[in-house]
C-alpha cells in the first residue's frame, strides 16, 4: 500500500500568523502533484494542528510560537487549492484520512504519531511525505514513523516541503 502523507498544509503556515517561507510554492507544487499522481496512492493522510485558543505552544502561554491554527478558524483550514484537490480525490472514492493533533491546551505535538500510528500507515509499503514545516513538523513526523514502523519506504517529496530555516535532509 502506498500512502501520500501531507503534514499540516494549513493557512496559518502558508499566509497566516506563522507563515513558512516558500509555503505557497510548495503547496501549489503539491496540489499539482496530487492531481497528476493520485493513482499511485492507495490513500491520502493529512495531519493538522487543531489548537485550543490557550495552547501551551503560544508565546502568551509559555510557548515559543505565535498564535496559530486555532481549531475552527480560517487559519486552521487546509490551503484551499489543496483542500479542493484532496476532496475531489475523496469524492472519487480514494481513501482520505484527516488526523488532528495538538488539541489539548497542555500538550504540544509536532508529529501526530508520537504515541501511535494508524493501521492505515502500519500497512504501508511506501509513504511519501510532504508538508510544513520541513525542519519541525515534517521532520518530527518522519522521525516518529521511522521509530514506530517496521522499515517502510519513507520518501520526502522535497519540492512539496517548505522550511522555516535551512533545508535539511530528512532521511
Amino acid at each position: 500500500m502506498n500512502i501520500l502523507l501531507i503534514v499540516d498544509p494549513q493557512n496559518d503556515f502558508i499566509s497566516g500568523t506563522l507563515a513558512v517561507p516558500g509555503a505557497v510554492s510548495a503547496m501549489d507544487y503539491l496540489t499539482a502533484y496530487l492531481q497528476e499522481h493520485y493513482a499511485e496512492y492507495d490513500a491520502i493522510v493529512v495531519t493538522m494542528d487543531q489548537h485550543p485558543a490557550d495552547h501551551c505552544s503560544f508565546v502568551g502561554h509559555g510557548g515559543s510560537w505565535p498564535v496559530h491554527c486555532i481549531r475552527f478558524t480560517v487559519g486552521a483550514a487546509i490551503y484551499p487549492p489543496l483542500a479542493d484537490a484532496i476532496m475531489e480525490r475523496k469524492r472519487q472514492g480514494q481513501n482520505v484520512l484527516f488526523i488532528p493533533k495538538a488539541m489539548t491546551r497542555q500538550k504540544d505535538a509536532y508529529s501526530a504519531f508520537h504515541d501511535a500510528v494508524p493501521d492505515l500507515l502500519m500497512h504501508a509499503r511506501r509513504i511519501d511525505v510532504a508538508g510544513l514545516a520541513g525542519d519541525y513538523c515534517v521532520k518530527a513526523t518522519i522521525d516518529d514513523l521511522k521509530r514506530l514502523l517496521y522499515a517502510p519506504q519513507i520518501r520526502p517529496l522535497y519540492e512539496a516541503i517548505a522550511w522555516i530555516g535551512d533545508t535539511q535532509p530528512l532521511v
